[in-house]
């Protein structure tokens, strides 16, 4: 095959990837109730980044023209890549911050603290309170929390957190319970009085849930939100499949299974949808300064980032360092966790625990209101 050829096939390639690349961004401004599929390419934004820059070194170096629309389309896709990786300069300490009166807020999705030994290791619910502890976060908002009020019952995870946290302050909402002793849902701890709380549930039964907690820090008040958004839900097949894509050793219906993955995919892309514009209008009705942490199941190039992140700011943006990604299972491993905060709010010392004691890594930064803080938005 000729070198003319060649080029002509790697420049078809090139624009068909420029084509999906200009749909990834649009992922992020256009509702998947509108047209789910887009979402797809927002999932894709980080593979098809790399693969421009792979087109513009080849047409570089054979000395084409052609490398300017890839160079195009690099540059304006910067701004998403830095929601993916960062590099910041290190930060000070944490008890020297501490000193300025910041305080540390913390994230975490803990898996049912290990309920049903996905890790087959019973230690792992420990592992995550000695990990809590040693942290020692002021504020933790955590996802898939669980707890049992049986007598002969190990997991009292309430009780545990306020020991291992020293926390003297907590909002925890179930959305759901069985046999009136064990119970699913979501909690934040607090070191800093709670002097009010708020609940939504996006359905009326189960589901998934915000709540917002309105901390005392000195003379004012911030109001912490604490979200767990609509998952993929992927079934025990699902997984299978995927791990099993690979295999030649393995038989397996690829258009069944691909399209058990895409059904999975689209309900969650249109129920997020749904659940962030909620989110959005009860954060935007705030009276207090707001910090949103939680688990969106959802990527920075995504729409529920872009509308979640319209007023506030991505403390990963501010000070991580590195990959941020927070999903630590095996399909996909994106960066869907997050802690955001008011233009009231300063952060620093943004960090990513690569502890596995989840499917999620914990994350967390060190905050504070600026001096010029108003209590009215």
């Amino acid at each position: 095959m000729g070198s003319g050829i060649m080029k002509k096939i790697i420049w078809v390639v090139n624009v068909c990837t420029a084509v999906a690349t200009v749909l990834s961004f649009m992922a992020a401004w256009i509702s998947p109730e509108k047209i789910w599929w887009l979402a797809l390419f927002g999932l894709g934004f980080e593979i098809l980044f790399i693969i421009n820059i792979l087109f513009i070194s080849y047409w570089l170096i054979v000395g084409n023209k052609r490398f300017i629309l890839s160079t195009v389309l690099v540059i304006l896709g910067l701004g998403k890549i830095f929601g993916i990786v960062q590099i910041n300069f290190p930060s000070e300490k944490e008890n020297l911050l501490k000193e300025k009166g910041y305080i540390k807020v913390m994230s975490f999705n803990v898996r049912l603290f290990n309920l049903y030994n996905w890790f087959h290791n019973a230690e792992t619910r420990n592992q995550i309170f000695e990990f809590l502890q040693k942290e020692s976060p002021d504020i933790i908002c955590i996802q898939e929390f669980y707890s049992s009020d049986a007598k002969d019952q190990l997991f009292k995870n309430d009780d545990s957190l306020r020991y291992y946290l020293k926390a003297a302050f907590s909002q925890i909402e179930y959305t759901y319970s069985f046999r009136k002793t064990d119970h699913w849902g979501i909690a934040t701890f607090s070191k800093l009085p709670i002097v009010k709380t708020q609940s939504t549930h996006f359905a009326k039964k189960g589901g998934n849930i915000f709540i917002a907690s309105d901390i005392a820090v000195g003379n004012d008040t911030i109001r912490v939100f604490n979200v767990h958004l609509e998952s993929v839900r992927f079934e025990w097949s699902d997984y299978k499949f995927i791990e099993n894509l690979n295999k030649d050793d393995v038989k397996q219906d690829e258009i069944e299974g691909s399209l058990s993955i895409l059904r999975h995919l689209r309900q969650g892309f249109i129920r997020r949808a749904k659940q962030v514009e909620i989110l959005h209008d009860s954060i935007d009705n705030s009276p207090f300064p707001v910090v949103l942490c939680g688990d969106f199941n959802d990527t920075p190039s995504s729409y529920s980032y872009s509308v979640l992140s319209d007023k506030l700011i991505d403390a990963f943006r501010k000070s991580g360092q590195g990959a941020g990604k927070t999903y630590a299972g095996p399909f996909p491993s994106f960066r869907i966790d997050y802690i955001f905060h008011d233009k009231k709010i300063t952060s620093t010392a943004y960090c990513t625990f690569r502890e596995k004691l989840s499917d999620h890594y914990p994350i967390s930064c060190m905050i504070k209101l600026k001096k010029d803080v108003t209590q009215n938005k």
